[in-house]
């Protein structure tokens, strides 16, 4: 083997070398590269699925809480029309005893009979008032636990509308991230394959040269 020939044998090893190396750096950079994009990524999903539960919480209390509210809504219409029943029957009972008392004017009814029957009657529309009364003192305190159950409903779903603009926003700088590492990385792979190929074109030209000066030499 001539002296030439070993030397471009050499120089053709050298840059299969070279070229064999700056892809070896190339790989650890990549594979480092996307360790961290890996990293980052990770970091965000954990962002976002922490603020899904908290937005899957308030999703819960927000409909447990409209479910008192219209349960307790429903209570009160009914304990309405059970106050509007019972002064309808007190209305009744009171004609009543107008119409004893006309009797009693008239000679239709005796004394005796009159006090027993307005006794009675007075009787009954104390205990129909005294459930009105009550049931009325219901409807004021089940007011009061749906004005606090609407106020609960208005604040949760403040803190919804909130926690899905916080889920948007997390979501979009996820997005953000995730085209810039791309955009790197494939930066990076353009930048080290270039090298690869300057590398490459500087060796070969390193070789032309040596072989036409060799050439060049031999003819003189």
């Amino acid at each position: 083997m001539s002296k030439k020939t070993l030397i471009v044998l050499t120089l053709v090893v050298v840059a299969v070398a070279l070229i064999s190396s700056t892809a070896c750096v190339s790989k650890k950079r990549y594979r480092t590269l996307e360790q961290q994009n890996a990293q980052q990524l990770a970091e965000a999903n954990g962002r976002i699925n922490e603020l899904q539960q908290k937005s899957d919480a308030l999703d819960k209390s927000l409909k447990d809480t409209q479910a008192a509210l219209t349960t307790a809504q429903g209570e009160n219409k009914q304990l309405t029309a059970n106050v509007a029943s019972l002064k309808d029957q007190i209305a009744a009972l009171e004609g009543q005893k107008a119409e004893l008392d006309k009797a009693v004017a008239a000679g239709k009814e005796t004394e005796a009979s009159y006090k027993k029957k307005v006794s009675g009657l007075n009787y009954a529309i104390a205990g129909l008032k005294k459930k009105a009364a009550d049931m009325e003192a219901a409807i004021t305190a089940k007011d009061g636990e749906i004005a606090s159950l609407q106020q609960n409903v208005a604040s949760l779903n403040a803190a919804a509308d909130e926690q899905a603009k916080k889920m948007a926003a997390l979501t979009a700088d996820k997005d953000a991230l995730q085209a810039q590492l791309d955009k790197t990385v494939a930066s990076k792979k353009q930048t080290t394959l270039i090298l690869a190929i300057l590398l490459a074109l500087a060796v070969i030209l390193a070789i032309i040269g040596f072989v036409r000066g060799g050439r060049k030499g031999a003819a003189a």
